[in-house]
């Protein structure tokens, strides 16, 4: 293991939700082709303006994205994406314009799509090691957007695609080809038992939607048990999730317009979502990072242990490329301790669609915003607590949520005291607790 005080880069980003259906007139020529046609066809497309706000991500903003990506961090050695390759609503798009309502149908057009993303990510970083989770919108599955169940065709399939372009060696291949084809979850040790280990967790299976907790409490089963093998070891983990814990902060304030209370609602169901932070402050000292996208926003979630413990951990949230949310495209490069795997820093670029000319740049660095680096508790506690005094630091965290698309933005003088919180108080006990106190 490398010394403390050398650092390596990584790059994350999010929730592209591709959508192949942005040009309709298109949609014959894809159905019809093999995926190796399919970077001609889009190209070809008369639309060559980006995605705008509302919808997800065409041929033209992906490209974009990946190209700016690849400009500025063409060297990374590992990629982090957490979730959400296909399109919101991709089964009826697809019915729709092509007239087949076929799961065959369905089920080889979403393949294709996979293939394509696979493909044009491969080609920018093709030495790097990138861990895919699967989104809640990545499934073929005609009953809706609740990710892909344990055993369906969608991960059989994608699976090998994934296994082949993404990893670079036969162990971490088959590691991941075969957990992720049965449960859409895996653990890969690219460098061995003695170097970092990543858990990517399928946590789809946790939320309200999902009809069986059953798969769920295996994988809940399995992720302690990742972690413990760890802990003996003493090697650390960087876990990647879709869905974020926490409350899901839009839906709270949506819900405040019927009833005038902030009441919290999760992302997750609440058992699973109290499991996995229990399990996260458990095993803090062998969790070095967690990840997590699914919200399109730029944010976090601290977890603090209540019990005097000092034992903490901290979710960064990856904005997404897709501003079907009213939020701008971005992504962030980050640094890390090669010898601890202790994140340090990062660095937000974004595309702004407010712009008569959008081009990416650089919205802000982590250090230079908030004053701290990313590395310790004691500092993720200093940033959260500026946030909610200082406003200048909540203007700035507020601003950054929705990647700088201020006008877009949901936060109001009103609501802004519920975006503030939630990434602060992670279930739904204190999260209730506090808004209760503050109503009163």
């Amino acid at each position: 293991m490398a010394s403390a005080g050398n650092s390596g880069t990584v790059l994350l980003f999010s929730d592209v939700h591709f959508d192949p259906f942005a040009d309709p007139s298109l949609v014959p020529a894809l159905a019809a082709a093999d995926v190796s046609a399919w970077k001609g066809i889009l190209a070809a497309s008369g639309s060559t303006a980006y995605s705008a706000y509302g919808s997800d991500s065409n041929y033209a903003l992906f490209e974009s994205a990946l190209d700016d990506m690849a400009a500025r961090a063409g060297n990374v050695s590992v990629i982090i994406y957490p979730g959400d390759i296909l399109g919101h609503d991709f089964p009826a798009d697809y019915a729709a314009l092509t007239g087949d309502t076929s799961q065959a149908g369905l089920g080889a057009f979403a393949q294709k799509t996979v293939q394509f993303f696979v493909s044009e990510v491969d080609s920018r970083f093709s030495n790097a090691t990138v861990l895919v989770a699967d989104g809640n919108c990545d499934t073929d599955n005609l009953l809706g957007s609740i990710g892909a169940r344990p055993g369906d065709a969608y991960l059989v399939n994608s699976a090998p695609v994934i296994a082949q372009a993404f990893f670079n060696n036969d162990a971490d291949r088959a590691a991941f080809a075969t957990s992720y084809a049965m449960g859409g979850y895996y653990a890969v040790e690219p460098d061995g038992p003695t170097g970092l280990k990543y858990v990517v967790l399928n946590d789809n299976l946790w939320i309200s939607e999902y009809d069986d907790p059953g798969p769920g409490m295996v994988e809940l089963a399995w992720f302690a048990g990742e972690l413990a093998e760890s802990a003996a070891n003493f090697q650390k983990v960087w876990v990647v999730a879709h869905i974020p814990v926490g409350a899901d902060d839009t839906m709270v304030v949506d819900a405040a317009g019927q009833t005038g209370q902030y009441t919290y609602s999760g992302m997750l169901d609440d058992g699973f979502n109290n499991a996995f932070v229990s399990l996260e402050l458990a095993y803090s000292g062998t969790i070095a990072a967690t990840f997590a996208g699914h919200t399109h926003n730029d944010d976090f979630r601290l977890l603090v242990a209540d019990d005097g413990s000092g034992a903490a951990s901290l979710m960064r949230i990856a904005p997404s490329i897709s501003p079907v949310f009213g939020n701008n495209p971005g992504y962030q490069v980050y640094t890390y301790d090669t010898g601890t795997y202790a994140l340090l820093d990062e660095t937000t670029y974004t595309l702004d669609l407010q712009s008569a000319t959008p081009t990416w740049g650089k919205e802000y660095t982590y250090s230079e915003a908030y004053g701290q680096s990313l590395a310790t508790p004691g500092e993720w506690l200093a940033v959260y607590g500026e946030i909610l005094s200082n406003p200048v630091s909540q203007a700035a965290y507020l601003d950054n949520l929705y990647q700088g698309a201020t006008a877009e933005s949901p936060v109001t003088a009103a609501n802004a005291m519920v975006f503030t919180l939630a990434p602060g108080l992670v279930t739904p006990g204190a999260f209730n607790a506090v808004t209760a106190v503050l109503a009163g």
